[in-house]
């Protein structure tokens, strides 16, 4: 009782800053926008921004982990702070007035927070993280939208293919492992062993549950013996 009461008012907490972030960035105050994400985060995790986004993002998620557990709905939070943080800096990238070079600075540093955002929001998932607290699918197919014309670095995709095999969307989770395995083609027996984990977990599912995700079992046995060759 005590936790999700903490939780609760974590949340409240979170849902009257980001209105506030909102009307700044309406008044085009994005500078108080970002002091008001700041605060809150020091406020409930003793973090700030700048460290969040300029460690390497193992090293952040372990700064959630409490008595020998990552405090997923935690992680969930931060990773909506930080995908509040891109949105300011895409509306920076868009005042009028500014020159090229700060707009194409702006919109850099927006995707490098969406893709972070992600990787925390899928690792969140992942670890048992309640998708109903920040609606976290609903944000992780926004942001997916919103860069599906970059490529995930190597650690995001592979949380991609894992929360796509969780959803049991087989043949996406299949995608994401390809991806990896074409990352580096030098040194791709980096992750031949967790893909070919992926299709010995996908053999001990019936027949009706693979083609509902999209892998019909001859496509697995195919997959498994090309990995093989």
């Amino acid at each position: 009782m005590f936790r999700k009461d903490y939780l609760l008012r974590m949340m409240e907490e979170m849902t009257e800053a980001i209105g506030k972030v909102f009307t700044l960035k309406q008044q085009r105050k994005h500078t108080e926008a970002l002091s008001e994400l700041d605060e809150l985060l020091r406020r409930q995790f003793g973090l700030n921004l700048s460290l969040l986004n300029s460690l390497p993002a193992e090293d952040v998620i372990e700064m959630f982990r409490f008595r020998g557990v990552i405090e997923v709905d935690n992680l969930q939070q931060a990773a909506r702070l930080i995908e509040e943080e891109a949105y300011i800096y895409n509306e920076k990238a868009k005042v009028e007035g500014i020159d090229d070079q700060e707009k194409i600075e702006s919109e850099n540093e927006a995707l490098i927070r969406l893709m972070r955002s992600l990787h925390f929001y899928l690792y969140a998932l992942n670890n048992g993280a309640n998708p109903k607290l920040l609606d976290a699918p609903d944000r992780v197919e926004g942001i997916l939208k919103q860069t599906k014309q970059y490529e995930l670095p190597a650690r995001t995709e592979k949380q991609l293919a894992l929360y796509r095999e969780q959803q049991g969307r087989y043949d996406q989770a299949e995608n994401s492992w390809y991806r990896l395995l074409q990352v580096d083609d030098s040194h791709p027996i980096q992750y031949r062993g967790e893909v070919q984990a992926f299709y010995e977990r996908l053999r001990q599912l019936e027949d009706e549950q693979l083609q509902q995700g999209g892998l019909p079992r001859e496509e697995v046995e195919e997959g498994l013996a090309e990995l093989n060759r």
